[in-house]
């Protein structure tokens, strides 16, 4: 057995690389001799590290020329796949020679659990042609956890709506991605298999004090001391009629809520890296706030980094992984959500009243939940790992969906 992860972004984003790392248990645990390779948008060289047992190459369309490039190199991959063609694929970039060979020899591809199938940028594109390619191919294809839609415009609708029908296992991990595939685009259920995100079962934290300890001297977080653990995201509001604006009402909304808390409860307010690229956004919230705040602008494999927010005793998080790292881990968790994904996965967890929208942050809202939080923090912690653990039972996994692929895939 072959298997194919394609869609993977790599490992700088901490979020994703949990995503990746869950992906391939999951794999393993379907079939434990599973040959597997994965194309990952950039970092080939940090995952090989991490997982060596794994063939890695590069997405397919990756050029330093923009989406022209980009295009020329999809067409390219395509026509390749026609008989008579593949010459054609000496276009590509050895790597990307290496991604289309892989998908070639593969009995099944699998498409990386994650949020990339909505039209706020060029990526979803990238992201459909890979999965259609695959189908081309007749290889069987599955869609890990994943949030599919909003699609706004007709032109993506079409598109996905045609890529998507020809796909056996959709999985999306949020109700309205199941709602979206059947109401939006005609998606037939019994191609729907309805889980939840991956990262809530995958629980590798970092217990070596040895490890963790140093991190967190370095960011002077004494024991006893209450932590605001924060995340912070450098988004770009691309749909606002004001998006600069919009961005300095978040930073302010972020700074406010950390000055309120420090001053109210002397919690210590402190900003995690999940994402390097977010580190101006969190120096910015640092320079906004009237009260000290702690920016850790190192970047952590996701198992120290799930260590060191566990440290937190309320935590309010924009990037989303970092929300399920300190639910998890039992934190009270509020959630700011730049994205419907957020937003929707809080609904499925029965904490929708612990989530407010990015573009217009309800900042006494937030602060008055997590005052009660602190006030009881007991009946708080047991709200959270109760809505985990109900979660983790009522929703399927990637590998129990692979189970039900067709035994013709598996010669």
């Amino acid at each position: 057995m072959k298997v194919l992860v394609v869609n993977a972004y790599g490992r700088s984003n901490r979020g994703d690389s949990v995503l990746l790392d869950e992906c391939v248990a999951e794999i393993r645990a379907w079939n434990p001799e599973a040959a597997i390779s994965a194309a990952v948008f950039e970092g080939a060289d940090n995952a090989r590290l991490v997982h060596p047992d794994i063939a890695w190459s590069e997405r397919i369309g990756n050029a330093p020329g923009g989406k022209v490039r980009t295009l020329c190199l999809l067409l390219a991959s395509w026509l390749a796949t026609v008989p008579g063609l593949r010459r054609l694929e000496k276009l590509l970039p050895p790597e990307q020679q290496n991604t289309l060979n892989a998908m070639r020899e593969c009995n099944v591809v699998v498409s990386a659990p994650g949020g990339y199938i909505h039209d706020t940028n060029f990526a979803y594109i990238i992201a459909l042609f890979h999965i259609e390619l695959a189908a081309r191919l007749q290889k069987a294809v599955v869609l890990g956890p994943q949030s599919i839609g909003p699609l706004h415009g007709r032109f993506a609708r079409w598109l996905a709506r045609r890529v998507l029908a020809r796909v056996s296992y959709l999985c999306p991990r949020e109700s309205y991605s199941a709602n979206f595939l059947v109401r939006d685009l005609g998606i037939p259920e019994r191609k729907i298999y309805r889980t939840g995100d991956s990262a809530f079962w995958n629980d590798r934290v970092e217990e070596e004090s040895a490890v963790v300890t140093p991190e967190l001297l370095r960011l002077g977080l004494a024991e006893g001391k209450p932590i605001l653990g924060i995340t912070v995201v450098g988004w770009t509001f691309p749909r606002h009629a004001q998006p600069n604006a919009a961005y300095d009402s978040y930073v302010a909304a972020v700074a406010e809520i950390a000055d309120r808390m420090s001053l109210e409860y002397g919690v210590l307010p402190v900003i995690f890296n999940q994402v390097s690229d977010d580190l101006p956004t969190a120096l910015l919230v640092k320079k906004r706030a009237k009260s000290r705040i702690v920016v850790d602008e190192k970047s952590h494999e996701p198992w120290i980094l799930r260590a060191l927010i566990r440290r937190s005793t309320i935590f309010i998080g924009t990037r989303f992984h970092s929300c399920i790292f300190s639910m998890m881990a039992g934190r009270p968790t509020f959630a700011i959500s730049y994205l419907p994904k957020t937003e929707y996965i809080m609904s499925d967890l029965q904490l929708g009243n612990r989530s407010t929208p990015i573009d217009d942050v309800d900042v006494n809202r937030v602060v008055e939940k997590l005052s009660d939080d602190l006030n009881d923090l007991a009946r708080a912690e047991l709200e959270i790992s109760s809505a985990v653990s109900a979660y983790q039972r009522n929703f399927s996994r990637l590998q129990d969906v692979m189970r039900s692929i067709n035994p013709e895939y598996e010669e």
